[in-house]
């Protein structure tokens, strides 16, 4: 890369660069004028994944050479090369699940009695039975709250307070509502009186949109890294570098 065209790498990046701009562009459009280093994170996370992908299309001349020719590429195309576009990609994908978590996300507690619901951005939190459970070590309430979006139901979840004996503490067993790349927690807290002897419990509910890339990025990372690593021809490059001058170095067998 130390010697290639700089003018030329940009042309060839035009598409990721168009791309990139598209993405920050949407992004301010949603949550302007507050989202500006949001803005950027999300044309980092597109930079990196369009270009790693514009950079495979180069290699096997998708689209500029006959299929048979390209499908010869493909299978020529070198380890370390996969490797490298899972690398910049995993990358990628996890820079725009922090960006869009980080500024999308929203959080919402409140008293609920049975059968009352909380709003969480388009999402419904129902509050439908609360009951007692006995733990091997420890009793605890658990809930069914009953989450909706757009009207329409799509995740019983049940989460517990627990209080462990004999030193009596607290803790919170989290439900995760999964929906897409979107993650939506809920959290049952305290149960609070109210006036006429009803009862009602703190829920508390997140919504983290695209949290899954937070996790999935960093596992394609490794994968290219592994895909890398399998490349004989970087290992035998290595053992080239490492072998002390006048040494002949090892050649693979035929």
């Amino acid at each position: 890369w130390k010697r290639a065209d700089a003018w030329g790498a940009f042309q060839r990046l035009g598409a990721a660069a168009l791309a990139d701009a598209i993405g920050a562009v949407a992004e301010l459009s949603q949550k302007s004028p507050h989202s500006v280093p949001a803005a950027l994170g999300v044309a980092f996370g597109v930079w990196l994944v369009a270009g790693a992908l514009v950079e495979l299309v180069e290699r096997v001349r998708l689209g500029r050479a006959p299929a048979a020719e390209v499908g010869r590429r493909l299978k020529g195309l070198p380890r370390g090369a996969w490797g490298m576009t899972l690398a910049h990609a995993g990358l990628g994908l996890f820079v725009l699940g922090a960006s869009f978590e980080t500024t999308f996300k929203l959080d919402v507690a409140q008293s609920l009695s049975l059968g009352q619901a909380e709003p969480l951005g388009a999402y419904s939190l129902r509050l439908d039975r609360v009951g007692a459970v006995q733990g091997p070590n420890y009793d605890a309430e658990r809930a069914r709250v009953t989450v909706s979006h757009a009207g329409k139901p799509f995740c019983l979840a049940s989460p517990e307070r627990r209080v462990y004996e004999p030193g009596g503490q607290n803790t919170s067993d989290v439900a995760i509502c999964q929906r897409g790349l979107d993650d939506l927690y809920v959290v049952i807290g305290d149960r609070r009186p109210r006036a006429g002897g009803a009862q009602a419990w703190v829920v508390r509910g997140f919504f983290n949109p695209w949290a899954r890339l937070i996790f999935f990025g960093p596992i394609i990372m490794a994968l290219g890294g592994l895909v890398s690593l399998s490349d004989r021809r970087l290992r035998f490059a290595l053992a080239r570098r490492a072998a002390p001058a006048g040494t002949p170095a090892l050649e693979p067998a035929e």
